[in-house]
């Protein structure tokens, strides 16, 4: 989706129906295969594999515990292939300008702000990330739990200090709350039938499995 209004709010929609039942979930991943690039989407397998593994590992627990383990394995990764979705088309400044657009100048900035801020953050780890990588690939060490922890220690520690320097900017600036910008907004010829169709999860998500089936026969 090329208007970020109709693909954020696509992307709330077919959450909930994820969320909320088995049927909504197997009706998003259908939408999910239907209108998104698909596997173009997904960040690199060293990244999403781990994931996945974590998600079936958890439902296998609940499954043998007499839980609904198969449930929960559809359910997460219809919600995390719909992340991998809208954190890749999200572009830098959309999640401002429709904050502003449905919340106004004062509180919508505030919080496209932050947000804008949040998904800056993620970039920055992620290359923080790669960079530590290369660096242990060059001094021949190797990734292990020994490793795990003292990174996220300096991850954790760097993005502190950045967070402060980012504050002391915006107050050297002038800044104390609310901002203006006149949000402009480009749209598909497929984004108003994807975000309509997105809708159809929402209303299947309330039936049950059985008659889903009746209603597609």
């Amino acid at each position: 989706m090329q208007d970020p209004r109709l693909r954020l709010l696509a992307a709330v929609v077919l959450s909930l129906a994820a969320f909320a039942s088995t049927t909504g979930a197997v009706a998003v991943l259908a939408w999910w295969l239907i209108f998104t690039p698909r596997t173009k989407v997904l960040p690199r397998p060293g990244v999403f594999l781990p994931l996945v593994a974590m998600i079936a590992a958890t439902a296998l627990l609940s499954a043998w515990g007499g839980g609904a383990g198969l449930s929960y394995l559809i359910r997460m990764l219809a919600l995390l292939l719909l992340a991998a979705w809208t954190y890749a088309g999200t572009e830098d400044g959309e999640v401002l300008a429709v904050a502003v657009w449905a919340l106004g100048n004062r509180v919508g900035f505030e919080i496209g702000l932050i947000a804008e801020m949040g998904l800056t953050s993620l970039a920055v780890i992620r290359q923080e990330i790669e960079q530590m990588r290369v660096a242990m690939a060059l001094k021949g060490i190797r990734p292990g739990a020994r490793s795990i922890v003292p990174l996220a220690v300096t991850l954790i520690v760097t993005q502190i200090r950045r967070s402060d320097e980012i504050a002391r900017l915006l107050v050297v600036r002038g800044y104390t709350i609310g901002g203006q910008i006149c949000p402009r907004f480009r749209r598909d010829s497929r984004d108003l039938p994807a975000f309509l169709t997105a809708v159809i999860p929402g209303l299947l998500s309330c039936l049950p499995l059985r008659d889903v089936f009746i209603l597609v026969g």
